[in-house]
């Protein structure tokens, strides 16, 4: 893997005594970053990123490159046209950065707000993005180029992860906990083209994760409800052309999170375990998935929180959470299950996006 690698600041977390850099220093090449959501309340959110090549990290590089905080809740991340976009979802902003040098363009519009409580962001072109809203009920059209508001599609619904499939977008509804009245168990699909919602599809309750697999279909993992332990999680697979769904698989214990390898055989998720105690990371066939599959990464007293799977070589990321108030840590396997090496990230180390 060919690395343009970070200049001077890859070393350790950095403490309250570093020297900031200036905007030069700092050159970001292949790698992952990490969204830190940091505490509810706190704005202590931070842009952690690694270099597996040469096993180095940088913590707190967005204060570091531009002497603010990110705000609070970082809860996901884009790459558009060599920009980096981080949605802050109670802070109710997008940010837009240079991906390489971490810098905002202060001279450019490089913050979008006027959300109710973005959560992610989709790019289907380079002048067009989707934002899900956990809170209002409206799927937000963007346009990442001049940061600018161009539209609204009503939905009915919260919204959550989403996934581009032809010209059509499949969008999770995952929470009602803002949304009165809301049943929160249906994906719904969006024509990319006309901006209009298609579609609705039921699946199991508190759909949260998505992908889409080697065979053409969709996947969806589904919490169960937060309200009744007696309503499992389960695993569905949609048909997108069909827009039919399938229960594939009925849980015994909770399953959280979803992630694909890159071949789209393997689906991973946090098994076993809930939001206070570790699950362990496992894996199902798309060609079976209700078969016994002995791949496991067990918790041992970890709180494995999210899951990132690197497109070029498989290796698997999993971030430990630990109590979500202190600095927790990403653990990088490889897809065999053979932990290649670990790192210290920030506060509640979330969603991660390879670059």
């Amino acid at each position: 893997l060919e690395i343009i690698g970070i200049f001077a600041l890859l070393l350790t977390a950095c403490g309250p005594k570093d020297p900031l850099p200036s905007q030069d220093d700092v050159i970001v090449g292949k790698g992952v970053f990490v969204l830190n959501e940091g505490n509810f309340g706190y704005a202590n959110a931070s842009l952690t990123f690694y270099d597996p090549a040469v096993d180095t990290v940088a913590n707190s590089l967005f204060y570091r490159v531009n002497g603010a905080p990110i705000g609070d809740v970082g809860q996901s991340m884009a790459l558009v046209d060599g920009n980096l976009f981080i949605v802050v979802n109670n802070s109710n902003y997008i940010y837009k950065m240079n991906a390489r040098s971490l810098a905002i363009d202060t001279t450019k519009p490089y913050k979008l707000q006027d959300f109710v409580s973005p959560r992610f962001m989709l790019p289907v072109a380079p002048d067009k993005a989707y934002v899900s809203d956990i809170v209002g009920t409206k799927l937000w059209i963007v346009n990442p180029q001049n940061m600018t508001h161009t539209g609204t599609i009503d939905m009915g619904k919260s919204t959550e992860t989403m996934v581009q499939f032809g010209r059509e977008l499949f969008v999770t509804n995952w929470s009602r906990y803002y949304v009165q009245g809301m049943v929160n168990n249906t994906v719904q699909v969006v024509d990319i083209d006309n901006d209009v919602k298609v579609a609705d599809i039921e699946v199991g309750f508190e759909p949260n994760g998505m992908v889409a697999d080697k065979n053409g279909f969709i996947w969806v993992l589904c919490e169960g409800d937060v309200n009744d332990a007696t309503v499992p999680s389960t695993l569905w697979k949609i048909n997108p052309n069909t827009k039919e769904s399938s229960l594939m698989v009925t849980f015994e214990k909770k399953a959280l999170n979803l992630a694909i390898d890159p071949t789209g055989t393997y689906l991973y998720f946090v098994y076993g375990g809930d939001r206070t105690n570790g699950g362990d990371l496992r894996r199902a066939n798309v060609d079976q998935p209700d078969a016994e599959d002995s791949f496991v990464i067990p918790a041992e007293g970890k709180m494995f929180y999210k899951i990132a799977v690197n497109p070029n070589n498989g290796d698997i990321y999993l971030s430990d959470a630990k109590t979500y108030t202190m600095n927790g840590t990403v653990y990088r396997y490889s897809s065999d299950g053979v932990l290649l090496s670990s790192f210290d990230a920030g506060i509640c180390p979330g969603f991660m996006l390879f670059n």
